[in-house]
């Protein structure tokens, strides 16, 4: 816990100046300087979430994890997340659509910032395995609980895999061919965060090649 806090407040200066040198804050830049300014701004805030990944894990089996709970709208979270991640997915050429709900939904009491993440880590890692078509995010009221559906068209999940999705360090087949640089956390803390917030998350694909859909139950209240 002490290493990673150590390390974030380097990483975040490094990503912070990198992305104000494409800004040209500090003056214009050569067509050529752009690229490997660019690399090092995708390596730090790859350093970054994996060191937050490595930070939550430790809060996570120490026990030491701060809970704060406030009313939330789902709808308004989710629409800010797709503005955070739409660069990221504009650049492979895909969408990332919030589906418009027929009803009004009401305001969860929820820890806001661990259900965030949660959900953030689940359209983040929708785009990292989608390469073709996009992901599209769906809410639902069912039965007293709200339902949050993530849906992808990308690289699939293989029966025998969706088991040990959820476990720490654990990656599927498609986790290794594509994102090679992925710490296995990003599931496993989601899972942990929802569980927090008295909900469930789950995961179903028709297999590989045919895209994934992941699901998370929160509880009305």
């Amino acid at each position: 816990s002490i290493a990673s806090h150590q390390l974030r407040t380097p990483l975040t200066a490094i990503s912070g100046y990198a992305s104000m040198v494409l800004e040209n804050s500090y003056g214009k830049i050569l067509q050529k300087t752009k690229v490997p300014i660019k690399n090092i701004l995708t390596s730090s805030e790859r350093l970054l979430q994996l060191v937050n990944d490595l930070l939550n894990l430790s809060r996570i089996e120490s026990g030491k994890i701060e809970i704060k709970f406030s009313k939330t709208s789902l709808d308004e979270l989710i629409s800010g997340i797709i503005s955070e991640l739409d660069v990221k997915a504009k650049e492979k050429g895909l969408y990332v659509k919030l589906k418009d709900g027929l009803k009004p939904l009401p305001k969860l009491t929820l820890d806001q910032d661990k259900i965030r993440q949660a959900i953030l880590n689940l359209i983040d890692n929708a785009i990292k395995y989608t390469d073709k078509g996009g992901v599209m995010i769906e809410l639902n009221n069912e039965n007293g609980k709200l339902k949050i559906l993530v849906s992808d068209t990308g690289a699939g999940i293989e029966k025998e895999e969706i088991g040990r999705l959820f476990e720490s360090f654990s990656r599927g087949a498609a986790g290794n061919k594509f994102w090679a640089n992925g710490s296995g956390l990003g599931l496993y803390v989601a899972k942990k965060f929802v569980e927090i917030n008295g909900g469930r998350i789950w995961a179903e694909s028709p297999g590989r090649g045919k895209g994934s859909n992941f699901y998370i139950e929160l509880p009305i209240k």
